[in-house]
């Protein structure tokens, strides 16, 4: 049998993996990187057909230039470079005036203003500015260090020198409904700001109002990667291997291996056996619990708690095109700017529609009539498709449990059909459909299309993602880590899992971090927001 020996030994090379090992390995660990798959990147997929450039999974990128790895690793030597079109949102609806979203805020408000009221562009700015600080100064900050349990981060913010502590602890635990609420936000303005929270499968019904401030300022600050969403993975790739990791693709753990009560290593499913003094896992928790492990070797209370972990409600269903010609909207020939938006989102009316379409997706029922959202990402970044011609992107959420193998080609005809109403002249050349069901067979963290690798409910937020004994990193199993989207902060492309993992297996191996940390947690703790 085969047997290689490494200080640290990370499953998983999405974002999170990448990220996790690149920092080990600057900081002078004998690091290996293990991927089932033949590529690395998890959700940070671009596809390309004939010229053009389909982003499947990952697009919207929230957190960008923000994440610390960016600056760390001079991403932007990498050729990993970030757009922010001035147009984030437009919402176009028949018989309606566009609702737009732009990047500058006090924008939003006098378009607001001009279109709807007075009252509703102050009432929107007002919300904004808190929402820009709630993130700036706290949320953000947070996500790149250790989670803190939910009363302990109340009385921190409590007795922080800093008075937003005390002004964001009086929303944390209201529903996004409940705090749109309180700043008397009115509709169209209403649906449009709900929709970019519900938009990513998220409940406006749970009490988790605690993010509902942060999507919303980073889906009105997202950015494209120039490119496609793979060259972030390409970068990340290239830095684990320059810092003196090692990438291993198509290398399936199907065991973690124990000596003596503690982690001595993994074992690979073509009987490859490594040998690591640590071991990282960046996948969901029933791998990492009930696959890699015998029960009888692990608490009991981990094998529990992977077995109640539960996926999203919804998922993603999608359509992708080759298109002659970019989409042009009759419905906003008035106003230029719904044109060239980011996001643009079709048909919907009011938070109401909104309130009954998530029921029905939680409830597992197809939408007759989807909300989708569709961006032509070709319009700012022209390389993504075949010189002259453009691509374009619907996305709209859908239960998991469909027959779609058998209906996955009449549901895009229903979607495209959606969208001509409002684009009449699209006219694709080819298209790739994407069901929810890819999704899982391409990346199986993502059991049931769970984008974010495990549903975001209050008993698996926070201090409890995965569960209260890992959501630092540490699990009681010596040796043994976890740091991937189902850990504490969460899915999607932040950067966050793979950044506290690194810092706490550095603390761990005692090594000199290689890295400072960022200038925005520097000034959280100064303010009292994160604990010294």
């Amino acid at each position: 049998m085969k047997k290689k020996a490494y200080d640290v030994a990370v499953i998983g090379a999405g974002h999170n993996g990448l990220i996790c090992a690149a920092y080990l390995a600057k900081a002078g660990l004998k690091v290996i990187l293990l991927e089932r798959r033949h590529e690395t990147g998890g959700g940070l997929d671009t596809l390309e057909h004939a010229g053009f450039k389909f982003n499947t999974h990952a697009i919207y990128h929230l957190m960008a230039e923000i994440m610390p790895v960016y600056k760390d690793f001079a991403l932007h030597e990498m050729s990993v470079k970030y757009i922010y079109p001035e147009v984030q949102a437009a919402y176009l609806c028949a018989g309606k005036k566009p609702l737009l979203f732009y990047k500058n805020p006090e924008k939003t408000a006098q378009y607001i203003t001009s279109v709807f009221s007075s009252k509703a562009g102050e009432s929107y700015l007002k919300m904004y500015l808190d929402f820009k600080e709630f993130s700036e100064k706290i949320l953000i900050p947070l996500t790149y260090v250790p989670a803190v349990p939910a009363l302990d981060m109340v009385q921190q913010l409590n007795a922080a020198k800093d008075p937003i502590g005390k002004k964001f602890n009086q929303i944390a635990e209201l529903t996004p409904l409940e705090i749109l609420e309180s700043y008397s936000i009115e509709e169209p303005v209403k649906a449009g700001v709900l929709n970019l929270f519900t938009m990513w499968g998220l409940s406006p019904f749970e009490a988790i109002g605690y993010l509902f401030p942060l999507y919303v300022y980073r889906m009105t600050n997202a950015a494209l990667c120039a490119g496609g969403s793979h060259r972030l993975s390409s970068a990340l790739h290239k830095r684990v291997v320059q810092s003196g990791g090692v990438i291993s693709d198509m290398s399936e753990v199907v065991k973690v291996i124990m000596n003596a009560g503690r982690v001595d290593g993994v074992l690979l499913a073509d009987g490859t056996e490594i040998k690591a003094n640590a071991v990282v896992s960046t996948v969901d928790p029933r791998q990492s619990f009930l696959k890699f492990f015998d029960e009888p070797d692990i608490p009991r209370h981990l094998a529990d708690s992977a077995r109640r972990w539960e996926w999203e409600k919804t998922t993603f269903y999608g359509v992708h095109l080759a298109l002659k010609q970019a989409p042009a909207y009759p419905l906003a020939d008035s106003i230029p700017d719904a044109q060239n938006a980011l996001i643009t989102f079709l048909g919907i009316e009011n938070t109401d529609q909104i309130l009954d379409h998530v029921e029905d997706l939680e409830a597992g029922k197809l939408p007759e009539h989807p909300l989708g959202h569709v961006t032509c990402t070709s319009l700012f970044d022209p390389i993504q498709a075949f010189k002259g011609f453009h691509t374009g992107r619907w996305e709209s959420l859908a239960p998991f449990k469909c027959d779609w193998e058998k209906i996955k080609e009449s549901y895009a005809d229903r979607c495209i059909a959606a969208w001509k109403k409002y684009a009449p002249d699209i006219d694709p050349l080819f298209r790739l459909v994407y069901p929810p069901t890819y999704i899982e067979h391409k990346i199986t963290n993502m059991v049931q299309g769970s984008f974010k690798h495990g549903g975001y409910i209050p008993l698996q937020m926070g201090y409890f993602r995965p569960n209260e004994s890992c959501s630092q990193v540490f699990t009681p199993i010596d040796g043994f880590y976890v740091c991937g989207a189902s850990t504490y902060p969460g899915g999607m492309i932040l950067g966050g899992g793979g950044y506290i993992g690194a810092n706490i297996l550095a603390e761990e191996f005692g090594v000199d971090k290689k890295w400072e940390e960022p200038e925005m947690i520097k000034q959280a703790r100064n303010n009292g927001i994160i604990p010294e």
